[in-house]
């Protein structure tokens, strides 16, 4: 029966049979906020007479009575908002997954009725029980083994120094076709359009590395936000949504060059990288502009227009992990969304980090998306220095077992990362970046040793290096010299262990936890619209924006000014500096 039906026909319902509704409304997560009341009054109408027949009732009645009675004086009216999530995006990293998951299970906590769009290859992969309320499944044109093949190709350059730009190119060019592939799925399922269009989304929720995702917001005419896994904005929309972004102390880069403190030099070339990534970006999103002008979504905007509409925007940021610089109101830091408190761990783990004494353990993993060191000789590298340390350490891997590998090191093809971190053992962190990591060592005060090997890894590494909580290590510079020099400058100086620690009473002294602030901002938005978040400047022109015209206009003012000086001084000079002889002349 439906949340609608059951406001018919409540007065064919018995006393306790109403009483009872709550819980079953309580199940459907329904959005009507009227029908909830109707059932209330109805219950309150009722309930001296349920009260009465309380004690005539059996005594197995009577713990349901109680149980009902229970759940009716705890429950709270709720607010309960219809949400779309996006997860048909071929090539993904589980660990951005990890943040949206976390966000659409504290909204389904909150009432909402969260759908997720995937398709039937990758199903509900990153988004467990609990984080979605209904499905909707496309059929996929590509196989698990492209997804496979672009795994290697990740895998391949994780570690390899030689294939430069043109391996990396390669590379994120596949994930871009593979991306496009799976979004055009989407869009030629006329049926599930058909159902997402008529299903009157109240919000959508964007990945800002899925174009697909904002397209398909755009062409439901639904309201936005976009959860950013990272640092930034990808490919530096800022100034499209009215963020300022000075490069004199908010470095641009990436790759993780600079920090908030650059020379001369670094300030010039952090003022035009901007103007670089402009160019990738428009090679990134021009394999959607097909689908943006074949299905009429504005296709006289840029994608980078259509994310500049956004309502919000969720940053997977605190101030342990990035450099403090100017947001706008419609921007809120929720970093630390995936980092939780410690669970138990296994027996067998368990057995392992006690057996480590007062030396404690060493983490060793590269994430989600590099499961394996591809290289032998580098992962010999790694168990040769391992071996040597009188840490036990715990190794994330999923390839060859090197055979130097020590008896205090255990492989294992999967760690609980965050309940590792959070163990007291737990000595330091050896990681390739990724933000989840990063921000799980803050919230837990492990310091870290960072091998960036991809994309934004790189400004997390200088993040974490120049705020003193751990060490960056190039990859194309490991040796056991160099990886035993870190390891052990981090274990044995206190310095980074209490900068750590420093950041992560920050991170736990907020009011809010992140995945409170993100409903709160989420519901925020749903209830009062964006507008009185959303800054002028982002509507402004270039011109407006930074007062190019008015500059234009007082240097054309002080023109006209400085040329009437100089007619006046020419005429007064010649006035009174021109020779007499030439002026008897003149009479004569």
């Amino acid at each position: 029966m439906s949340l609608k039906d059951l406001c018919i026909h409540r007065s064919e319902l018995s006393s306790f049979q109403l009483v009872a509704l709550p819980i079953h409304v309580v199940g459907l997560q329904s959005t009507s906020v009227v029908c909830h009341i109707r059932i209330f009054r109805s219950c309150f109408e009722q309930w001296p007479k349920f009260v009465m027949n309380l004690s005539q009732r059996k005594p197995r009645q009577d713990k349901l009575g109680q149980l009902v009675l229970i759940t009716v004086l705890t429950m709270h009216s709720c607010y309960g908002k219809n949400i779309l999530t996006l997860s048909a995006q071929a090539a993904s990293s589980p660990s951005h997954y990890m943040v949206l998951s976390t966000i659409t299970r504290g909204l389904v906590s909150h009432g909402h009725n969260v759908t997720l769009v995937s398709n039937d290859l990758k199903a509900t992969v990153g988004f467990p029980n609990g984080t979605y309320s209904h499905t909707l499944f496309v059929k996929a044109s590509y196989n698990q083994e492209d997804v496979e093949q672009l795994i290697e190709q990740i895998h391949g350059i994780a570690f390899d120094t030689t294939s430069g730009i043109r391996g990396v190119f390669n590379t994120f060019s596949e994930i871009f076709r593979l991306n496009y592939r799976s979004c055009l799925d989407v869009w030629e399922d006329t049926k599930t359009l058909h159902n997402l269009k008529k299903s009157h989304f109240d919000i959508v929720m964007v990945f800002p590395h899925s174009p697909c995702d904002v397209l398909i917001a755009t062409y439901l005419e639904t309201p936005f936000f976009v959860v950013v896994p990272s640092i930034r904005i990808p490919f530096f929309y800022e100034g499209l949504i009215g963020m300022p972004y000075p490069s004199s102390y908010v470095p641009f880069d990436v790759l993780g060059k600079f920090t908030d403190e650059m020379t001369f030099w670094q300030r010039t070339q952090n003022f035009f990288t901007p103007f670089l990534y402009d160019i990738v970006d428009y090679f990134a999103n021009s394999y959607f502009y097909e689908i943006q002008k074949e299905f009429h979504v504005h296709p006289e905007m840029s994608i980078r227009e259509l994310y500049s509409k956004a309502s919000l925007w969720l940053a997977h940021v605190n101030d342990g992990n990035d450099f403090a610089r100017p947001r706008t109101p419609n921007m809120i830091p929720v970093g630390g969304l995936v980092s939780r408190p410690a669970k138990p761990l296994s027996q067998e783990l368990e057995d392992f980090v006690q057996s480590s004494g007062e030396h404690g353990i060493i983490v060793f993993t590269l994430g989600s998306g590099v499961s394996r060191i591809a290289s032998e000789e580098t992962a010999s590298v790694f168990a040769s220095v391992f071996k040597k340390l009188p840490q036990r350490v715990l190794w994330r891997h999923k390839g060859k077992i090197p055979g130097n590998l020590g008896e205090n090191t255990k492989i294992k093809d999967w760690l609980p990362q965050n309940d590792l971190l959070g163990h007291p053992k737990t000595r330091l962190l050896i990681y390739h970046g990724g933000s989840n990591g990063v921000l799980e060592s803050i919230t837990h005060g492990v310091p870290m040793v960072i091998i960036p090997l991809v994309g934004d890894q790189y400004a997390h590494a200088v993040r974490v290096q120049s705020k003193g909580m751990g060490l960056m290590l190039d990859k194309s510079n490991i040796s056991e010299e160099s990886l035993t020099f870190v390891i052990q400058e981090v274990l044995n100086n206190p310095r980074y262990k209490e900068r750590v620690q420093h950041y992560s009473d920050i991170h736990h002294d907020l009011p809010m936890t992140p995945l409170e602030r993100a409903v709160y901002w989420i519901e925020h938005v749903m209830k009062f619209g964006d507008q009185h978040l959303r800054p002028r400047s982002a509507d402004m022109s270039f011109i407006e924006l930074y007062m190019i015209d008015v500059a234009v206009f007082l240097l054309f003012v002080l023109f006209i000014v400085l040329y009437i000086d100089f007619l006046v001084l020419k005429i007064c000079y010649k006035c009174c500096c021109t020779p007499k002889s030439k002026l008897k002349t003149k009479n004569e």
